[in-house]
């Protein structure tokens, strides 16, 4: 019995810090909300401008080298 006692307080002592790390329930206060608003707007102008930022794939590429370097091999090899 005294064993048994032994344990159950050396349980509780383990558990309570982990209890302790738990948040308590409660509802987002008005302050709160305006944040989170604020942050969504701030996430969706983000998203927003990287869309306009990305380069359409049908875009050609340009190589400013192109006539310092000698022609492509696979195009040597159409040549041929």
């Amino acid at each position: 019995m005294k064993r048994l006692i032994i344990a159950i307080a050396l349980l509780a002592t383990f558990a309570a810090p982990a209890l302790a790390q738990r948040k308590p329930y409660s509802v987002m206060s008005d302050e709160e909300k305006a944040d989170d608003k604020a942050k969504q707007a701030v996430d969706r102008q983000y998203r927003a401008a990287m869309e306009r930022t990305r380069k359409d794939p049908t875009e050609t590429q340009v190589d400013p080298w192109a006539n310092l370097r000698g022609p492509a091999p696979d195009a040597a090899k159409k040549k041929n």
